[in-house]
């Protein structure tokens, strides 16, 4: 059997049969599956079986009838093989073209849609044979080799019979095939036991098939690297790129050597999915390919990032690899030398500006990686190499631009997607603030593309971050570059970026200093904007519409007492709106008066001059309004005279003091006995309950005010009142409200009010009330002033001359009993003098007060009366009382005035 291990086709028919006794001992050993030995015959005929079937291996259609082998022939074959390993080769094939039939029968049959799931006994009977030997070393390897071969030329000949070219439906298709099953795990078996050097022995006749058979081929070296990821990448990455280096240096290009190429990248991406981890590795191999420390470049080393780019375009899971290795692998001093080293661009793709729009287009398809690439963008350092990333990154935003406008609404870029997502807006707007020049000009180049192409949300993001954190006019100016980039296509972005900021600030109120950089930024650009400095903002850029757009949200930031009169002066300086509604003005004054009060405690004069200026200007402006001009005269007078700020205008006592009024009856209640009461006992007369309005309460006042200070605040407050007074240009409506106000708070009963002053005798019925009304005026002496003003501003203290009649009827009866005091002279004198000024009393009497001192008490109870009198006939006159009661114009009562004043 001499050559049987070269037996091919019909050569068995060559061999001489004329046997010499070492060939009769050889048969004699040969044993036949009864255990019998072989005859000579037998083996005559065994070796004409071999003749006759193995020429079918590799032929493009297998006739079932002339398959004439059975298992007990392939046994005897298989046992030949044992005895004479010269003919293992021959034998191999044999057993290729029993795997052959039975690879037809499968595909016939699933063809047919029947169920072959049993019907290959002869490729079941080999695989056990052949399995059989994997426990000698010896015959893995020869194994491994051998299915190699077979797998690539049944997958090469059955090809048609698949209806798909997805590489994943070619790999089902044959793995539910039994022979070809058992073949490539059998291959699977044999690389598990063998040694690296044969191990890469196979991979190499592996990619040797891939290139003889493709691209039927791939299926099996994908589901090899399945199962041996990291021999399998490494291995394919590597020809890849040697093939794709020496296909470029062919004139006309290697058809197969491309072939090859486009196939290994194609398992590579289908590996990567579910080995990702080695197909990184991989990358990163290559990537240590390239040059550290010479500016020359081999030509494998200017063929790797062609290669890898060629990979990118395959898949977009593919570029995302390759992009993040690049970004953690590769330091910028090896991107230097590669990026100055051009002449590797000039032959691959023959120009620079080539090159730049293949690379964008890979760029393009990036998703998972854009995170990766922004840190590499924004870590880069001062090398050369910085210029051409910042040239390539001005480039790809202006092509993206071009796109854009020339793209479908519906079309989706997966890239800016991904730069839409908060982790690659978190890197890009901080960014805004670099030190780095071209940091930030990058950062602005990609806010304006996403703001174009998804809309002005990214904008606002961007511009609201800038206003809260800019520090200085050189970042301020960013918010102007910005706008004026993107006013002309999305409107009203200053007022939503303002709000934004402003929601910020609320949202995270422990965050102090963002909200006073807020409020510092917002006023020198308001400063720039009325002062028109620089040019910088146009006509439809305006930052105080912004602010009257968003007044409601500054009202809530006005409980911050750092920044509350920070935010008074950027509403002055903004504006306010003409459209306000009136539940927006009456917010606004709930909201300043208190800043009012504490601007007149300010310890520097300038502060608290253009503090109350601003206050008094907003107040004003929406005073206007009658309805709101009642709301913000009621707040000033209410809020002068309680106990928070009522020392700030000269109070000086704690008379009134907070109380919850609104108890519960039931727990009211609750405080008494439960037990019955009985008559005449203990718990039928104690009272359990509070007596008067219970303990006082101790209330937050302001430290000792100077008599200089609070006389200018008094001054400053009666100034407010009066400027609020103004409506249309006349005060004199104003002023009527604030007496019928004053009146309200001082004597809230509905009784007793009326105009005509009573007759002395009837003060007995209102003592309570009168006593209570002194005693408030003796405490608040701001209640004097608004006073005076009403009774500057004639008629107005008729309104509230019960106001007057009240201390006047109390201390008419104390200067009856009791010797002269102090205090009782004063109030009286102050009393007297208000009559006199508003023309309560007739003019012999105005003069009165002057003589108080010099006359006994009851000479000024005497007085006291005769004035009380006076000021009945005054305000018992018809035509004055008719006009009082009858118009609210005070210019009819002019006349009438001086008709009063002739019949005196």
């Amino acid at each position: 059997f001499y050559g049987l291990d070269n037996l091919k086709s019909n050569s068995v028919c060559m061999i001489n049969f004329e046997l010499d006794c070492q060939k009769k001992s050889i048969s004699q050993s040969f044993m036949s599956m009864d255990g019998s030995p072989m005859a000579l015959d037998g083996l005559q005929s065994l070796i004409n079986t071999l003749s006759a079937n193995v020429h079918y291996t590799g032929s493009t259609a297998l006739p079932k009838e002339r398959f004439k082998l059975d298992v007990r022939t392939l046994n005897d074959i298989f046992q030949l093989m044992l005895k004479v390993p010269a003919c293992k080769s021959a034998v191999l094939e044999c057993f290729g073209v029993a795997y052959d039939h039975s690879v037809y029968q499968c595909v016939t049959n699933t063809e047919k849609k029947s169920d072959v799931t049993t019907q290959y006994t002869i490729s079941d009977e080999v695989n056990d044979m052949l399995k059989s030997l994997l426990s000698n070393r010896g015959w893995t390897s020869v194994l491994s080799t051998w299915c190699i071969k077979v797998l690539g030329q049944l997958s090469s000949k059955y090809a048609s019979f698949i209806n798909s070219v997805n590489l994943d439906d070619i790999m089902n298709f044959w793995l539910v095939c039994p022979p070809t099953r058992h073949l490539i795990e059998m291959m699977s078996d044999c690389l598990k036991n063998i040694t690296q050097e044969e191990a890469d022995s196979c991979i190499s006749a592996l990619l040797e098939m891939l290139i003889e058979f493709n691209p039927h081929y791939d299926w099996v070296v994908a589901y090899m690297g399945n199962s041996f990821p990291e021999m399998i990448i490494s291995r394919i990455l590597s020809v890849g790129l040697y093939d794709s280096v020496s296909n470029r240096k062919e004139t006309s290009g290697n058809p197969g050597k491309l072939a090859k190429v486009k196939s290994a990248i194609g398992i590579v991406c289908h590996l990567s999915r579910s080995h990702l981890k080695e197909v990184e590795n991989g990358i990163s191999e290559l990537y240590k390919l390239l040059p550290s420390g010479s500016s020359d470049m081999t030509e494998i080393q200017k063929g790797v990032l062609p290669f890898l780019l060629h990979m990118c375009t395959a898949s977009s899971f593919m570029a995302d690899i390759i992009v993040k290795v690049l970004t953690s692998a590769v330091s910028f001093e090896v991107l230097e030398i590669v990026i100055t080293n051009n002449s590797w661009i000039i032959e691959y793709y023959g120009s620079v500006e080539a090159f730049r729009n293949y690379l964008s287009n890979v760029i393009f398809r990036l998703d998972e990686s854009v995170k990766g690439l922004l840190h590499f963008i924004f870590s880069t350092e001062d090398t050369n190499c910085i210029v051409y990333i910042q040239e390539f990154v001005t480039d790809f935003v202006a092509r993206t631009f071009k796109k854009l406008h020339g793209s479908r609404p519906s079309e989706d870029f997966p890239i800016l997607s991904a730069l839409l997502k908060p982790s690659c807006l978190d890197l890009i707007i901080p960014n805004l603030l670099s030190k780095r020049k071209w940091y930030k000009d990058t950062s602005v180049n990609f806010l304006v593309l996403l703001s174009t192409y998804r809309g002005s949300s990214v904008a606002v993001q961007a511009l609201a971050y800038l206003l809260c954190h800019s520090e200085g006019e050189e970042q301020l100016c960013l918010v102007y570059r910005l706008t004026n980039s993107l006013q002309p296509i999305h409107g009203g972005l200053i007022t939503q970026s303002l709000k934004a900021a402003l929601t910020m600030t609320l949202i995270n109120p422990e965050n102090s200093n963002m909200r006073l950089q807020l409020i510092e930024n917002l006023t020198l650009l308001l400063s720039w904007e009325n002062g028109n400095e620089r040019g910088k903002l146009s006509a439809i850029n305006k930052f105080s519409k912004a602010v009257q757009m968003s007044i409601e949200m500054f009202l809530n930031l006005l409980s911050d007492r750092n920044i509350s009169i920070q935010i008074v002066t950027i509403i002055a300086e903004a504006g306010l709106s003409e459209l306000i509604s009136d539940s927006v003005a009456m917010q606004i004054a709930e909201s300043l008066l208190p800043i009012f009060f504490i601007s007149l405690n300010l310890c520097d004069p300038l502060e608290k001059n253009e503090a109350v200026s601003n206050i008094q200007a907003i107040l004003t402006k929406i005073s206007s309004q009658s309805s709101v001009q009642s709301f913000i005269l009621r707040m000033l007078i209410k809020t002068a005279t309680d106990d928070k700020f009522g020392s700030l205008l000269g109070r000086s006592d704690e008379s009134v003091f907070h109380q919850d009024n609104h108890v519960s009856l039931f727990e009211k209640n609750k405080k008494h006995s439960t037990l019955v009461s009985e008559s005449h006992r203990y718990n039928a007369v104690l009272y359990s309950g509070v007596i008067g309005k219970g303990p006082r309460m101790a209330v937050k006042r302001f430290g000792d005010i100077r008599r200089e200070d609070v006389a200018q605040n008094l001054d400053i407050f009666i100034e407010t009142l009066t400027k609020c007074c103004v409506s249309d240009s006349e005060t004199t409506d104003g002023i009527t409200r604030v007496a019928m106000i004053l009146l309200e708070i001082l004597s809230p009963d509905v009784m007793y009010n009326g105009l005509p002053w009573p007759e002395e005798e009837f003060l007995k019925v209102t003592i309570e009330r009168d006593l209570y009304i002194k005693k408030t005026l003796e405490t608040q002496p701001v209640l004097w002033e608004i006073l005076r003003v009403l009774a500057v501003n004639r008629p107005a203290l008729c309104y509230c001359s019960v106001i007057l009649r009240a201390p006047l009827g109390i201390l008419m009866s104390q200067w009856s009993s009791e010797q002269q005091r102090p205090e009782l002279l004063e109030m009286t004198s102050k009393i007297l003098d208000l009559m006199s000024l508003g023309q309560l009393l007739p003019p012999p009497l105005t003069m009165i007060s002057e003589i108080l001192a010099k006359i006994s008490p009851q000479e000024v109870a005497a007085t006291a009366v005769n004035s009380m009198r006076n000021s009945s006939l005054v305000c018992n006159k018809g035509d004055l009382v008719g006009q009082l009661m009858n118009t609210r114009r005070p210019k009819k009562t002019r006349s009438s005035r001086k008709h009063l004043m002739k019949n005196f």
